[in-house]
């Protein structure tokens, strides 16, 4: 079985079994069972489990933003647009392919890796798709006629990383859902960006 097609019956598998399958806690067994294909033929293609899925993911993420960029233009107003662009910490149940997405590079990111390798690897992915993020976060100020500027960008930043720890924080030692306070921070924010910095 050649590369593209590993990748792609994982990526069918995935959508056909998101119920039953968290990306971050697929087994390898249960990877090449579906796929029909021993160890051997596996490894030729793919240093491991993580390498398969670090090019999977990809994908899903490309066709991710494509779609965000689409639907920000239907949205009425900033805060809608951010609740979209954040849905992987707000919404329910695990099952949603957008929190499957951000649960395995966020997981994955805060792993300890003797290798350095897949910690490169992780960096790549996390920064992907954190950039992907930032760039459609200032599509919608745009749409919003609001200016960025120094401050508002380093203020994005500090939204999107407070996000993503407050979010794992809560998942791993507490077992706990984050999407009322999530929501309660959007919309504060989205009060002092559309107060502070709309063009009037």
């Amino acid at each position: 079985m050649k590369k593209d097609e590993i990748i792609q019956k994982t990526i069918d598998f995935l959508n056909k079994n998101k119920e039953n399958h968290e990306i971050e806690n697929l087994t390898l067994n249960v990877i090449l069972k579906h796929l029909g294909i021993s160890k051997g033929s596996f490894y030729y293609h793919f240093k491991s489990k993580d390498d398969l899925l670090f090019q999977v993911i990809n994908p899903l993420i490309k066709n991710q933003t494509q779609e965000f960029k689409q639907n920000i233009k239907k949205l009425n107003n900033l805060k809608e647009q951010f609740c979209l662009l954040f849905e992987p910490f707000i919404l329910e149940p695990d099952n949603n392919k957008l929190k499957q997405i951000e649960n395995f590079y966020v997981n994955l990111f805060f792993r300890e890796y003797p290798n350095k390798i897949k910690l490169q690897n992780t960096k790549k992915i996390y920064t992907k798709i954190k950039n992907d993020r930032k760039s459609l976060l200032f599509q919608a100020l745009k749409y919003n006629d609001i200016k960025v500027d120094k401050k508002l960008t380093i203020l994005l930043e500090f939204l999107d990383t407070t996000m993503i720890f407050y979010y794992y924080i809560n998942k791993v030692l507490y077992k706990k859902y984050t999407n009322n306070e999530i929501l309660d921070l959007i919309d504060m924010l989205c009060n002092l960006i559309e107060k502070q910095y709309k063009n009037k």
